[in-house]
């Protein structure tokens, strides 16, 4: 992960992380298979540059979730014989509140970008699946802090 953050912090991309990384910078860990970023419509060129300097070779078509009309395009790499997925979400007028509502913070790699805490709760209930809904009640008791 931290390869690519740099890499788009190195490009002068806006992006945001979501996603298990953004739980792990708000501090609920949780594992994860994938890399999830969020960017504007006008970045997601740039960044799949970016992801190919990366070593994501594998690029998906476009598509877009039926239930939330969230459009994504994933990309992926192969690490010791294990695929790694980086999903780039599209901040079109379905996600648009959210990626205004992004937040710079410090972490572990330095400064990065990262969907607020309320932003992930919307996209999660977007998502709906059994692991974001526990998503949901964890960052919710991290609201009631």
């Amino acid at each position: 992960m931290a390869a690519i953050v740099k890499a788009l912090e190195d490009e002068g991309l806006d992006y945001a992380l979501c996603g298990g990384v953004a739980l792990a910078v708000h501090g609920i860990p949780r594992a994860t298979k994938d890399i999830d970023i969020l960017v504007p419509p006008s970045a997601v060129e740039r960044v799949r540059a970016v992801a190919r300097s990366c070593g994501f070779k594998f690029d998906a078509l476009p598509m877009t979730f039926r239930s939330s009309g969230i459009s994504v395009r994933r990309f992926a790499k192969l690490i010791e014989g294990q695929p790694l997925m980086l999903d780039v979400l599209v901040a079109d007028s379905v996600l648009q509140e959210v990626w205004e509502r992004r937040e710079r913070v410090e972490w572990q790699e330095g400064r990065l970008s990262v969907v607020s805490v309320d932003g992930l709760v919307t996209m999660k209930l977007a998502a709906a699946r059994p692991q974001d809904l526990a998503d949901v009640e964890r960052l919710r008791e991290l609201q009631d802090g």
